[in-house]
């Protein structure tokens, strides 16, 4: 599927909604307080409510902090210059980001989202902001990326807000892009257009999968399980994001989603079935146990082979009591309970 196209349509309801939503006009909000000469000039008891109100407010970007401002409070009454001389770094001339970021850990209630929101607000076409809104939605549009809160993820995400920004220009700045991820994650028209790609993603890889079966099927047939575990561990431990398969260039994940159901038989491992085709194969899905929007990977360990119906069960149907080690998933779904094996 063409990402970038797909994302047109979705910028286009995106620019509608930004004219009328507040996150226009909060963009500029703290352009006159959070500045260095204002932060360092405030007494003692201004800095902190100052910052206690920011966290509060979720720096006008995200949700208020209610489970953390008390936590800050206790951070910055123990030790109010170490933090004031740390929130003043970003302002100087020779600042360290990847220090400034491995400092965050150290001030409890003032965590990696707030933490990079201040940075975004320090100068929004510099610093983008991490939050659990980022990565979902970077993930739901197709990039990859995990679900943790690192220093690493804080890298991909600029990455990708850095592509985001080449290619739609008036997205102008990290602080809208920002605010792309909270219309794609949070607002129900945005949620709508990402369920559509999503699905059309969906299926657009279940034919490149049908694609490579049919292609391959002849080199697929030849390997025993152990030679076809072998190529799925090397599959698995290959960051490109594309393969060649007799001459042919698919997608590194629809090639090693092919590999998992032909080494687990084609048959759904929930209810045993198997669903023949007319030209002689099988038809069988693959999901993943934890969802790559969530930081799930692709591996045969977070993989279930499931046929349609129990599919649509695992995604939609009433968990409990999963259990998940490297060898064995088991799951209760609507009072019935699953096993599966990941070997």
């Amino acid at each position: 599927m063409d990402r970038k196209r797909y994302l047109k349509k979705i910028l286009n309801d995106f620019e509608n909604w930004w004219i009328s939503d507040p996150h226009s006009s909060n963009m500029d909000f703290y352009q006159n307080t959070i500045m260095s000469s204002h932060l360092a000039s405030l007494s003692e008891k201004e800095f902190i409510d100052f910052i206690y109100n920011f966290i509060s407010e979720g720096g006008r970007i995200q949700s208020g902090g209610d489970r953390t401002k008390n936590s800050f409070l206790k951070t910055v009454n123990k030790d109010i210059n170490g933090f004031r001389t740390f929130l003043l770094k970003p302002f100087q001339a020779k600042f360290s980001l990847k220090d400034w970021f491995n400092e965050i850990d150290d001030f409890p209630g003032f965590g990696v989202g707030i933490a990079t929101i201040f940075l975004n607000r320090v100068d929004y076409k510099k610093y983008p902001v991490m939050n659990n809104k980022t990565l979902k939605a970077l993930s739901n549009l197709g990039y990859k990326i995990s679900s943790t809160k690192n220093w690493i993820n804080y890298r991909l995400v600029k990455q990708y807000q850095d592509n985001l920004l080449k290619d739609f220009p008036t997205l102008q700045n990290y602080f809208k892009t920002d605010a792309l991820n909270h219309f794609v994650v949070a607002v129900y028209q945005g949620q709508d257009l990402i369920s559509d790609y999503i699905q059309i993603e969906s299926f657009d890889n279940e034919v490149e999968q049908h694609d490579i079966e049919n292609s391959g099927a002849a080199e697929l047939e030849e390997k025993s399980k152990e030679e076809l575990l072998k190529k799925i561990i090397e599959c698995e431990n290959d960051n490109s994001e594309k393969v060649t398969v007799n001459g042919k260039t698919y997608k590194r994940h629809n090639y090693l989603m092919v590999q998992i159901k032909k080494y687990r038989d084609y048959k759904c491992q929930f209810c045993s079935t198997t669903i023949p085709k007319a030209n002689g194969g099988y038809y069988i899905e693959a999901c993943h146990i934890k969802p790559k929007a969530q930081g799930g990977n692709d591996r045969i360990d977070n993989i279930l082979v499931l046929c349609p119906n129990c599919h649509k069960l695992f995604d939609y149907g009433l968990r409990s009591n999963e259990k998940k080690s490297k060898t064995d998933y088991t799951v209760t779904i609507n009072k019935k309970k699953n096993r599966a094996s990941l070997k």
